[in-house]
């Protein structure tokens, strides 16, 4: 603000030319009154953008689909194809509940026959080799007539496909470096954020990814998958053990993207790692040596933090664990394991809690 100079000037407000004052802002004049109202006005609108900035901040932390027009569009596409979905396979279902039910007559009948003949047979004591094979054949038949109708099969209607959605990411508009050709894998630790992304079984991610938490009353497993693959270079996953029920029991490792989250997933030849039981998987076999890797796992507890490294460069994996400062490495074939690779963890136990800490 700074005092009026020169013609007679009058608030803005009240009109009165008294103690006129000029906001060098806006360029309005105001009394002395008034011009304590403006900077209050002022004042609630800085509140507003610190409001706005405030809540930008979460989004940035934590992205949710009420304001990303991304997740927006990819979650109204995975309820509408989910909804042609449901909608074919009732369709589907009545349609061979229908034709079972019209073929319950016929198929009646033929069951007829063989038990008059089975029980003719029986209590004449009248049957030989050829009419026990004849029978085994009828019903066998039979059978396949009431589980697999021959008059009915699936078939994919290409007028009505359910296309995959995908995100192709622009890398001139994320990093203008030249060196940048395969997108998130080829960017380092400090740059991309890991997050915990696909699950199967009994567990829930919480804070937008960074906790995986076993939810199951009973020992069942519990299979995650991180968000980032992994290309070339090197890269470290800090992980705190929030809630691990002893005897420790949980896999940490790496299977090749390209296959998919299945059960039994750290027994596939794509999937290098550590289990609990000091159990060693390369490539799906597992040992129980502890020399061989140099890993123990009786001496994980609950709180300590682990370091996971993929290295694509020297083709391994390794773990580090900070307190007891033993690093455990675990070689990597790409030919059973091509990239790019992807983070495996396996929850066993009930209550089991792994957060994965921010990057250094």
């Amino acid at each position: 603000m700074s005092t009026g100079i020169g013609s007679k000037k009058q608030c803005v407000t009240c009109n009165k030319s008294g103690g006129i004052l000029t906001c060098d802002g806006c360029g309005k004049t105001f009394c002395g009154k008034h011009v304590i109202e403006h900077r209050q006005e002022l004042a609630a609108k800085l509140d507003n953008i610190m409001q706005e900035h405030d809540l930008l901040q979460q989004e940035i932390e934590q992205p949710s689909a009420r304001k990303n027009s991304l997740l927006q569009k990819i979650d109204r596409w995975e309820k509408d194809s989910m909804l042609k979905i449901q909608i074919a396979a009732e369709s589907a279902r009545r349609s061979l509940l229908d034709l079972l039910e019209q073929a319950k007559g016929p198929l009646s009948k033929i069951y007829d026959d063989i038990t008059d003949d089975l029980h003719s047979a029986r209590e004449a004591d009248d049957f030989s080799e050829y009419d026990l094979d004849r029978w085994k054949k009828q019903l066998k038949d039979l059978e396949l007539q009431v589980t697999f109708p021959p008059a009915a099969k699936l078939v994919p209607d290409k007028n009505n496909p359910i296309y995959l959605m995908q995100l192709h990411i622009d890398d001139s508009l994320n990093n203008n470096s030249p060196n940048r050709k395969d997108g998130a894998a080829n960017q380092s630790n400090s740059t991309l954020q890991e997050r915990f992304l696909q699950s199967l079984g009994p567990v829930r991610f919480e804070e937008g990814g960074f906790i995986a938490r076993h939810t199951s009353p009973v020992s069942d497993y519990a299979y995650v998958r991180g968000r980032l693959l992994y290309l070339r270079g090197s890269h470290t996953i800090r992980f705190r053990l929030e809630k691990c029920k002893q005897p420790y029991y949980i896999f940490f490792g790496c299977m090749s993207s390209k296959v998919n989250l299945q059960e039994d997933a750290f027994r596939l030849p794509s999937s290098v790692g550590w289990f609990g039981s000091n159990q060693a998987y390369e490539q799906g076999r597992c040992s129980r040596s502890c020399k061989k890797s140099e890993f123990n796992s009786n001496k994980i507890q609950p709180n300590d933090v682990l370091q996971i490294t993929l290295d694509c460069s020297q083709m391994e994996i390794r773990l580090y664990h900070e307190r007891m400062k033993t690093t455990c490495v675990l070689g990597v074939d790409p030919k059973l394991t091509p990239f790019p690779w992807q983070l495996l963890m396996v929850l066993c136990n009930p209550g089991d809690t792994i957060r994965i800490l921010p990057n250094a």
